[in-house]
Parts: structure tokens; C-alpha cells; sequence
């Protein structure tokens, strides 16, 4: 037998009710906000990725599925949604469009590390851009949009926030930052020697515990900002005070990608354990689309993942209703499979859940199967009731049973259904 690879996962028909709730709980954010889907290939140029998520990234140094194609381009399996995005912006000139664009998607993504709980190589990221808004409100509508997915599904969490300032904020933050840890980097881990040169705030983010020790007392961005990036920084934590949105100023925050600057933000529940806390992310990345080529253009947007996500509701005992049952059996006890197949068609037709025996079960036994899978009706056709022109429908919730004209059928399901 040959076995599913580690790190992925089979969705089964006993989950798939979870993800139709997830996709349709999309749709319904989608109208609210004015998004628009977009959906961008599974693999990319390896280039795009190097290029975004930046050669400090764990995802670029460590984590992505590479691969020569045959006529020998380097290319990757995108292991987040963003870049795949802003390429797409770019290259089909969705800036030359009425701004702000407003997008968002569910997609796969994939990357190379060690499997564990709400972590897999293969997993699904509901994600949202906002292309073309640099604005007080563009940020919290933002972060609205987010809440609103985890409120959909019964989920508080707070936010974690910090700001990591404009482009001078971060220049001048990351002399400091270097300067800070300069006379300890021989004790720190091999990849914050790398960080030190390529992105020093990423020493911030490390989960050594050696180098959390030393970056303890570190200098906070926060008490570097200009005034510009500190009134900004100030009218957000204000305005998620008033929407009573529950947030901590985590001055450790920078994001595991290059790319982030200004606002940057995590969702979280300290409640639980699925080997770290964040149910999904975000911020602004208002230099990315200029990066790869584009015109200079403001994006924010953040990434949840579906897996995480699940697995978080499960273990908060947080059910997600499965609306699944079946409205109609036809149980048949007639050889005239036309007029069983006719009439389970009509039904289908008319906008009823409708299963019928394609098992050549007997009639008692069908009964016992409409019963297993939750059928709430069971209308009854054998050679009396077509000749009849009547049938006999089955109330399973009570017990009651009457036979009408097959004429009335679908008014009788209508009402009670």
C-alpha cells in the first residue's frame, strides 16, 4: 500500500462539511467588504519568493519545496499567498483599476519543516490584500475583516500588535538593534548570526532561548519612532480601544517575513497549545509591489490558516453545526426504476437533498439506511402507489406517516422540510 506523505493530510467526507462552512463563511466576507477572489498558481518562479519573503526568512533559508523543471527554471511551491498576489497585481495591471483593489482567497501553500499539531507541509491559508490604501481606516477595516472570519466561527481572539515604522523608523532601529547585540553575537544561534547581517529584527523574533535572554532588554521600536509613525501608531491602538477590540503591544512582534513594515499584527489565544499561539497574522507591506517591479502602491493584508484553525476549534470544543442531513429517501419496492429515477430527478430538480437505493437494498433495509444517514422524509413508492398515483411519506423525526397524490408531494416536503 503506498501511504500519504508526512506533513499532509487527506480531507475526508466526515471533515468536508467543515470546510464548505470555512468557504462559505469567505463568500459572506467577500460580499460584506467588497472583496473580489483572486487565485494564483500552485507554483512560481523562484525568484518571486527570494525576492518577497527575503533571504532572512526561515521560509526562503529553510522551508520551501525548490525544484528544477525541465527547462531548467528554478521553481517553488508557494508556501504563502502574498507574493504569488502581488505578482499577479503587477503583471496584469490590476493598479491601472479603481483603488483601492480588494482581494482575497483560499489557498494551498506549502513548506518544508518538521510536521506538528495545526502545522503541516501542505496546508490552506484564507488570505486578504488590500492594494492602494494607506489609511487609519484600511488598517482597521483590515483587521475587521479578520474578526469578523474568527467571529463567524465563535472565536475571540486578541491581537497582538506592534509598528516597525517607515524605512528611516527601521534603518536607524536596526543600527540599534545591531549595536545591542554586537558584544553577545558569539553566543547567539547560527541563524541570528545571518539576521545580524541581512535583517537584525528578525533577532527579535528567534526562539532560542539563548538569544531571547539576550535580546530581553533590547531597545523597543516603539520609543524610536518618528512623529509621524508615533501619532499613526497611537490613532490605531486608540481606535481598536473604541471598537473594544482587545490587543497587546508585543514589542517583540516583527513578522517572519522581509517584507513587513509599519503596522505588523498577530491573532492569538493564550489558551491554547498547538506548538506556538497565532491562529494568523498580518500587517503592511507598502514597499513589496515596488520591489517586484511595480509602482510604488500601499498593501495590507494577513493570512489565517485553515488547519490551525480547525484544529484550534476542536480543542476548544468549539462544534461547527453540520447541516448535513439528507431532506428526501426514496425507498423503492418496484421494478420500474424509470419512474423511481424520473421522480428522484424532478425532486433533485426542485431543490431537495434527495438520496434514493442504488444498492438494491430491500425495502426494510432501506428504512434502516435513510435512518442512518439523517434523512428527515422518507417517501415510500412501490407498485400500489404507482398505480395509485399516490405515495406514502414517512415523517423520521416523529414517526408520522400519510399518503397523498403524487401530485402533492413537493407542496407537502415544501411546508415541512
Amino acid at each position: 500500500m503506498i501511504n500519504i506523505q508526512k506533513g499532509t493530510k487527506d480531507m475526508l467526507p466526515k471533515d468536508s462539511y467543515k470546510w464548505q462552512k470555512v468557504r462559505s463563511v469567505m463568500w459572506e466576507i467577500m460580499r460584506k467588504y467588497n472583496l473580489k477572489e483572486i487565485a494564483t498558481p500552485v507554483f512560481e518562479s523562484t525568484e518571486l519568493f527570494v525576492r518577497s519573503d527575503g533571504d532572512s526568512s526561515d521560509i526562503v533559508n529553510k522551508e520551501m519545496y525548490t525544484f528544477e523543471d525541465k527547462g531548467g527554471r528554478s521553481i517553488t511551491l508557494k508556501p504563502e499567498g502574498t507574493a504569488g498576489v502581488v505578482r499577479s497585481f503587477i503583471e496584469n495591471g490590476l493598479g491601472n483599476e479603481i483603488l483601492p483593489v480588494k482581494l482575497c482567497y483560499i489557498s494551498p501553500c506549502y513548506r518544508y519543516e518538521k510536521p506538528q499539531a495545526g502545522r503541516l507541509r501542505e496546508h490552506h491559508q484564507f488570505g486578504v490584500e488590500v492594494f492602494g490604501a494607506n489609511s487609519l481606516a484600511s488598517d482597521i477595516e483590515t483587521i475587521l475583516i479578520a474578526f469578523d472570519f474568527y467571529k463567524a466561527f465563535g472565536i475571540e481572539p486578541s491581537i497582538h500588535i506592534n509598528f516597525l515604522g517607515c524605512d528611516d523608523c527601521k534603518a536607524k532601529y536596526k543600527e540599534l538593534i545591531k549595536e545591542f547585540v554586537r558584544d553577545h553575537l558569539d553566543k547567539m544561534c547560527p541563524d541570528c548570526h545571518k539576521r545580524y547581517e541581512q535583517n537584525p529584527l528578525r533577532i527579535l523574533d528567534c526562539k532560542s532561548p539563548i538569544c531571547k535572554e539576550i535580546v530581553a532588554g533590547a531597545p523597543k521600536m516603539s520609543e524610536h519612532l518618528c512623529d509621524k509613525c508615533s501619532t499613526k501608531f497611537t490613532d490605531i491602538k486608540k481606535m481598536l480601544t473604541s471598537l473594544n477590540i482587545k490587543y497587546e503591544h508585543d514589542v517583540k512582534l516583527v513578522r517572519g517575513l522581509d517584507y513587513y513594515t509599519d503596522l505588523v499584527f498577530e491573532f492569538v489565544d493564550n489558551d491554547v497549545t498547538l506548538g506556538q499561539n497565532a491562529l494568523g497574522g498580518g500587517g503592511r507591506y507598502d514597499n513589496l509591489v515596488e520591489s517586484l517591479g511595480g509602482k510604488p502602491t500601499p498593501v495590507i493584508g494577513f493570512g489565517i490558516g485553515i488547519e490551525r484553525m480547525l484544529l484550534y476549534l476542536e480543542n476548544k470544543g468549539i462544534d461547527i453545526p453540520n447541516d448535513d442531513s439528507i431532506d428526501v429517501y426514496v425507498a423503492s419496492n418496484t421494478d420500474n426504476e424509470h419512474y423511481i429515477i424520473k421522480f428522484v430527478k424532478s425532486l433533485r430538480a426542485k431543490g431537495f437533498r434527495v438520496e434514493s437505493n442504488l444498492m438494491d437494498r430491500s425495502f426494510k433495509s432501506q428504512f434502516k439506511y435513510a435512518d442512518k444517514i439523517k434523512a428527515k422524509f422518507v417517501v415510500a413508492i412501490g407498485e400500489d402507489e404507482i398505480n395509485e398515483n399516490k405515495m406514502s411519506i414517512k415523517n423520521m423525526a416523529t414517526g408520522e406517516q400519510v399518503k397523498i397524490w403524487s401530485n402533492d408531494v413537493e407542496e407537502y416536503l415544501r411546508k415541512n422540510v
